[in-house]
């Protein structure tokens, strides 16, 4: 695809990954690795789900040449896991710093960002693997994947770039649409759905599963609504508010005084790590929403040629 026309000058775009608008997507991407570093320290992601797969790991048996039991036994153990774990978790911390201070012209810090969304694909389909290859749990990813390259490509060509505000919608509708066929039932809705609503809005299982095939169906709606001029603004922020609602879900539900740390080491980190699911949709309000619809049906244009 060619480059955009629409690309900003150099004085354009570096003022513009100086402004206020980037820091929604620099905290999105600083709190999506914090949390994530704080399930690699102090918990664990699924790894094994894979290394432990010959379906996807026999070839590093192969490459060790060794059978798959010795892999298994010998190569691939529990603490070698345990120790690639850990060592991704300071990655992750590092990776937050950089997401608040990556400069327009840091090759090397727009670099690890760039690794960093790669990082977070890995454990994403670690966890996509181990809930059974429910290809909803990988698409719901999209947007804490993504948040890093949409802050790249904020600081690299601007806020209001096609390529930003394209890879920001992608992020945007996959973790809404993803989110949303759980909710309506199109895979099987995971049972701490219906925890999270009973414990928080004391519903019985009926109405909590009314409850969440509605707002399954908003998920779709706010997807559907970003590129409808009369229903963008409302959409962006419903979806914003959205997603803080269901990102303090987890702690509100799960935390509570009698517990250690308040159960915070348990479920703090699961509300701080889907911050971007509230980062992208302010973001593309603040982008797409805050001029007149025309304008702001403009610069969609631009953002969605290149989808």
């Amino acid at each position: 695809m060619p480059p955009s026309s629409e690309q900003p000058s150099e004085k354009q775009a570096g003022d513009e990954s100086r402004c206020w608008l980037t820091w929604t997507l620099r905290i999105g991407s600083c709190a999506c690795f914090l949390g994530w570093a704080w399930q690699h320290l102090r918990w664990s992601v699924p790894y094994d789900a894979v290394l432990w797969n010959p379906d996807y790991s026999d070839w590093l048996a192969r490459a060790f040449g060794v059978s798959w039991e010795t892999y298994i036994a010998e190569v691939v153990t529990d603490r070698r896991i345990l120790f690639f774990e850990r060592l991704i978790g300071v990655l992750y911390l590092a990776l937050a710093v950089i997401s608040v201070t990556a400069k327009r012209h840091s090759h090397v810090q727009l670099t690890c960002l760039g690794i960093g969304s790669e990082l977070l694909v890995m454990a994403s389909y670690c966890k996509y693997a181990n809930a059974g290859h429910a290809m909803a749990t990988f698409v719901e990813y999209g947007g804490q994947i993504l948040t890093p390259t949409v802050l790249i490509l904020a600081l690299e060509r601007g806020v209001r770039d096609r390529w930003t505000i394209s890879v920001a919608i992608i992020a945007f509708c996959a973790t809404f649409a993803g989110h949303g066929i759980y909710a309506v039932g199109l895979a099987p809705t995971p049972g701490h759905f219906y925890g999270l609503v009973s414990a928080i809005l004391g519903l019985g299982e009926n109405s909590a599963d009314w409850f969440l095939k509605t707002v399954g169906v908003l998920d779709f709606v706010v997807c559907v609504g970003v590129f409808v001029p009369l229903m963008r603004r409302i959409s962006l922020a419903y979806a914003a508010l959205w997603g803080v609602l269901t990102a303090f879900a987890r702690p509100v539900a799960g935390m509570a005084f009698a517990a250690p740390w308040w159960g915070a080491d348990q479920f703090l980190h699961e509300a701080i790590l889907r911050i971007p699911h509230a980062a992208l949709p302010f973001f593309l309000l603040l982008v797409l929403g805050r001029q007149p619809l025309a304008n702001s049906d403009e610069n969609l244009k631009i953002g969605t040629e290149s989808i």
